[in-house]
């Protein structure tokens, strides 16, 4: 709230967009920080709490809208601004404006016992606590899965590894594409992919399902072995475990190949994003204005 009221007293009137643009270069955001984004929408975290700083800074009429999606500082910004520091929603339940809108939202809750949510926000936008939410349900997503996968047979992970490759999109996402190797004397290799539709290129794959052990540097180099005896360039190392540290540091070594190791809790991250081994249970809709049935820019 204070760099979008210090943009706004710096330029003065200003569509929201610019403004948007014009804080993110005050405080030197970066590209890595714009790129960050919420699980809940996938929009940017940076600009999204800017919109609703804005939202909320109207409220308290700091800010005020001459026409549609123009900014410009309120009757109440300067004693905003003078206070020469951070700006937190504390500060604008002190203000008239906002007690006025406080009572309003009160007397329009049809249950007695609903309370305005932005009374218990503190500095979170609804979005930050969306994704808040999504972080701890999914946290115990991954240690059930990870109970899941570390109970089934050896053969099963093989093919479970080798889904979550063909719903990542490998093999042209066509599972028939993917060639699982027999169980047996296999060269340390449990299948191999395509990395696109033509077959191009091959990935080989090795799956370990283990309850507690960890993958060390041997079965790493082991592995490697057999990727330059086929002639590949390029493997996955999948475990349902872990990964020592000298197995990472001699995969991230190596030159000549490529190979990426997902352990335990990164194979059950994406088995949630690509929808394997769960459902989904709800689907929660959030409506916002339709700008173009309105006729403006957002």
């Amino acid at each position: 709230m204070t760099p979008l009221l210090e943009v706004l007293r710096e330029k003065g009137e200003m569509h929201g967009h610019d403004a948007i643009s014009a804080v993110v270069n005050k405080v030197g955001l970066k590209e890595d920080q714009l790129a960050i984004t919420q699980e809940s929408n996938g929009r940017s975290v940076a600009k999204e709490r800017i919109k609703w700083a804005a939202s909320y800074l109207k409220k308290a009429s700091a800010i005020v809208q001459p026409q549609r999606g123009v900014f410009d500082l309120g009757p109440n910004a300067n004693k905003l601004l003078n206070l020469d520091r951070k700006i937190t929603i504390a500060d604008l339940k002190e203000i008239e404006e906002w007690k006025v809108y406080e009572a309003e939202r009160a007397l329009q809750a049809s249950d007695s016992q609903i309370k305005d949510d932005i009374n218990n926000l503190g500095d979170d936008t609804p979005e930050d606590l969306i994704d808040k939410g999504i972080k701890v349900l999914n946290s115990q997503l991954v240690d059930e899965l990870l109970e899941q996968v570390k109970a089934i047979s050896p053969e099963a992970f093989e093919g479970l590894v080798l889904e979550v490759l063909a719903k990542m999109g490998y093999g042209g996402g066509d599972a028939r594409q993917i060639q699982g190797v027999p169980r047996g004397p296999d060269g340390g290799i449990d299948g191999k992919i395509n990395e696109d539709k033509l077959g191009l290129d091959q990935i080989y794959i090795q799956a370990k399902r283990y309850s507690d052990n960890s993958v060390g540097r041997p079965k790493i180099q082991s592995f490697v072995g057999a990727m330059n005896g086929g002639g590949c360039k390029k493997g996955v190392f999948v475990t349902s475990s872990t990964f020592t540290s000298e197995a990472k540091t001699y995969a991230e070594g190596l030159r000549d190949l490529r190979l990426v190791l997902i352990d335990g809790v990164a194979l059950a991250k994406l088995m949630i994003e690509h929808c394997v081994g769960v459902q989904v249970k709800e689907t929660i809709q959030i409506a916002k204005i339709d700008q173009d049935f309105f006729g403006g820019d957002e």
